[in-house]
């Protein structure tokens, strides 16, 4: 009887030890989990670039344009409130008559079309200031979109 009580004690100890390395494996799992969210993957960046990519195109209509603009203003003040992320920001150029700029609806004539494109597929991680010279890649390193250019279509 005295044999089996502390087979018993032996066997609830290794029930419980198996248990706390379990546990322990989770913990790490979540905890590396949590340590390489840092990059993204093809879908999240896929998520973000197409509501952008669905304006690209030759002859597109001034209210598409503005739209677009609309869309990409909302974007970067959703950056900006989420601690400047710097990956998130989009710049829309162009030059369309008075110099190569950072374009505003303003910009954007309702009954014209422009062509809109990416502008290159060169990457990058720096934006001083949100100047122009700063917006010659198409994209972030992070792979989402960082400048959409406006064109007149001639």
């Amino acid at each position: 009887m005295e044999n089996a009580s502390k087979a018993l004690i032996i066997a609830g100890a290794i029930l419980i030890s198996i248990l706390i390395v379990g546990l322990g494996v989770i913990i790490y799992n979540n905890v590396s989990g949590i340590a390489q969210s840092g990059t993204l993957d093809a879908q999240e960046i896929q998520a973000h670039n197409s509501p952008f990519e669905g304006y690209f195109g030759n002859n597109v209509s001034g209210s598409n344009v503005r739209a677009l603009l609309t869309q990409v203003s909302a974007n970067n003040n959703s950056a900006a409130a989420d601690d400047n992320q710097l990956g998130n920001y989009i710049f829309v150029t162009g030059d369309l008559g008075s110099g190569e700029k950072i374009l505003t609806s303003s910009d954007i004539k309702t009954g014209k079309t422009y062509n809109v494109s990416i502008k290159s597929d060169a990457q990058s991680d720096t934006w001083t200031s949100g100047v122009l010279g700063d917006a010659d890649e198409g994209y972030w390193k992070n792979g989402f979109i960082k400048t959409i250019v406006v064109s007149d279509p001639s």
